[in-house]
């Protein structure tokens, strides 16, 4: 976003550069056909002159605009007549105020007369453009133009009398950071976060040098230029005239509780220990990054996500609602700036409490922000284990680790059309225990459900007509605790039934009675593991975590792992009725309040 402001010398020779009126270029600056004693006097003579607009005559005086009016610069005015539109809201104005929302929209560079039939687009002085149409009686911004007073000209100008006034919109950008505008009280949460990005610099190339002063360079004439960088991050030309924008406005109120809401899933730890997978020093890595750090990446993740789908182009096909129109094909989704897909539509836009009409679209005030959080800022994780930059180990002697892509015979997860790889470790003999480690990078301080899925041996083309063995395996969680310390989590099967249902497995394929004694870790394990389902791609539930500190941005090495571990180890029993090798497609974070979503919807 950029808006230039120049101060000085350079402002005729900025507006002659800014010649965009649809008029012939032959009719910018010079007088009508029509000579009429008004043409002998300027502009402002004739509005001094003219009863009618003593209103008009008034408030210019008040904006300070009066004598520019009387000099040779060369503009078309549209004077509102006395008595077609309430003055005393620009009366109580501050002058810049009057000088931009009135005076400055009610006059044009060059000449713009109405003649024929009229169909232009005319840039005002304060850069909202405005429909200049019709046959006589012609209209400007929809106000019909007096019919025996169009055209009226004047030596340096021509004048228009309007029945009323062209009423001025600010464009989004001016709406949410001025807080003199009608309607944007109550936004200030949102004002000052925006203002955070607003940058105003020299323009050296458009600035006119002058004089070195105290070995400093000094400018005639200087060209500042005001960006916003956040308006790239949204994708959003928010100061653009020929756009058209929906914008989520939060109240106050409603930008509190977002926060509270949000930021609870960004709760950094001052320390950060994680497992080391280093070949000989096993010292935990550990990550100082200090309250004041932790503190500011929580508040800066926090905001980046309450904001980043606050932008709609009404445009797009999925927005067309915004503007009035059908898009069957989008149901109830909308789509942000920044290109997500937001379910849930009508909940969204129920929140709003009052419409503002903009010059580039439409401001809408909400009371909450309704996005779904699995769509926005709390989302499902997925961490392919065929994905080698996540791969911390691959442990236990396995001799063969490779990724198979079941082709054609394509695996499919809960009979969806996605299609994975998968990876598939397999043991240097029947008495190792393979096991994978997975790192779980930029999972956030919320409470997941933990799904590993495996792959059965009968996905692969290289196992036709081979018995398929279901996997015996369990699961550690290493993690940081709040306190910065390396917590490890065990996950096991804790169902009653368990043990019996797995000693009578086994015993079924001994053709004997099998008793295995829970006296060791080990035993435990394998009493108690998890058996995979053959039948299918299985989407095993590992359990529910809640993780005490968020990992968001930082380096794999400072982020929690998972261990997949087979509970397989020498019992021959065992053996005959679980397989050591693993295929593992991956693991699959869904946040809770997914998961609940979920359920209740059935």
């Amino acid at each position: 976003m950029k808006i230039y402001k120049s101060i000085g010398l350079m402002m005729l020779a900025a507006g002659m550069l800014t010649a965009t009126s649809c008029s012939e270029f032959d009719d910018y600056n010079k007088e009508v056909s029509d000579v009429t004693p008004t043409g002998n006097q300027t502009l402002w003579e004739n509005i001094q002159q003219t009863p009618q607009l003593s209103t008009f005559k008034s408030l210019l005086e008040q904006a300070g605009f009066s004598e520019e009016l009387n000099t040779t610069h060369y503009y078309t005015v549209w004077a509102p007549l006395d008595g077609t539109f309430n003055a005393a809201p620009y009366q109580s104005m501050s002058k810049d105020q009057l000088l931009r929302l009135f005076v400055k929209n009610h006059i044009a560079n060059y000449s713009h007369n109405a003649s024929g039939n009229m169909d232009e687009r005319v840039m005002m002085l304060n850069e909202k453009s405005y429909d200049f149409t019709g046959t006589s009686p012609y209209q400007f911004d929809g106000v019909t133009i007096d019919a025996q007073n169009a055209n009226l000209p004047s030596s340096n100008g021509v004048m228009h009398l309007l029945n009323g006034v062209a009423e001025f919109y600010p464009h989004l950008y001016e709406f949410v950071t001025d807080a003199s505008l009608s309607g944007s009280k109550g936004l200030d949460s949102l004002r000052n976060y925006v203002l955070r990005y607003e940058t105003t610099t020299l323009d050296y190339d458009r600035s006119v040098v002058g004089p070195i002063v105290d070995g400093l360079q000094t400018y005639v004439d200087s060209v500042m230029v005001t960006e916003n960088s956040l308006w790239t991050t949204l994708r959003a030309k928010m100061t653009s005239e020929d756009s058209s924008y929906t914008f989520l406005m939060p109240t106050n109120e409603a930008w509190v509780k977002a926060y509270d809401r949000i930021k609870a899933n960004y709760q950094f730890a001052p320390v950060i220990q994680a497992e080391s997978f280093a070949a000989t020093d096993k010292t935990p890595y550990k990550l100082e990054m200090g309250a004041a750090l932790a503190a500011h990446m929580q508040d800066s993740l926090t905001l980046y996500n309450m904001t980043r789908n606050l932008v709609y182009s009404d445009n797009d096909f999925y927005n067309l609602r915004l503007s009035g129109q059908q898009s069957p094909l989008a149901g109830d989704t909308l789509r942000s700036t920044t290109r997500h897909k937001l379910s849930n539509g009508t909940d969204i836009l129920a929140a709003t409490v009052e419409e503002v009409k903009m010059s580039n679209g439409t401001a809408r005030i909400v009371d909450s922000l309704a996005m779904l959080p699995w769509e926005t800022y709390l989302p499902e994780m997925q961490f392919p284990a065929t994905n080698s930059r996540l791969q911390a180990a691959i442990a236990e002697n396995p001799t063969t680790v490779r990724v198979e892509d079941p082709n054609p015979e394509k695996v499919q997860l809960d009979d969806d059309a996605t299609t994975f790889d998968y990876l598939w470790i397999e043991p240097a003999s029947e008495y190792n225990s393979p096991e994978l480690d997975l790192y779980l990078p930029n999972v956030l301080s919320t409470t997941y459900d933990i799904y590993c899925v495996f792959v059965p041996q009968s996905a692969s083309l290289k196992d036709a007509g081979v018995e398929t063995l279901p996997n015996r395996v369990h699961f550690k969680l290493n993690y940081s605790d709040e306190n910065g310390n390396l917590q490890e989590k065990t996950f096991l099967d804790e169902r009653p039934e368990n043990p019996t249902d797995f000693l009578n497995q086994v015993s079924e394929k001994a053709g004997r009675s099998v008793t295995i004694r829970d006296n060791s870790e080990r035993n435990h394990q394998l009493l108690y593991g998890f058996t995979t389902d053959t039948t299918k791609v299985d989407t095993l539930y590992v359990g529910e975590f809640t993780f005490p500190t968020c990992y968001y941005g930082l380096d794999d090495e400072y982020c929690p792992n998972i261990k997949v571990q087979t509970a397989v180890a020498s019992n021959s029993n065992v053996r005959r009725t679980f397989t050591g090798a693993m295929r593992i497609a991956g693991i699959i974070l869904k946040p809770k309040a997914l998961v609940e979503f979920e359920e209740s919807n059935k």
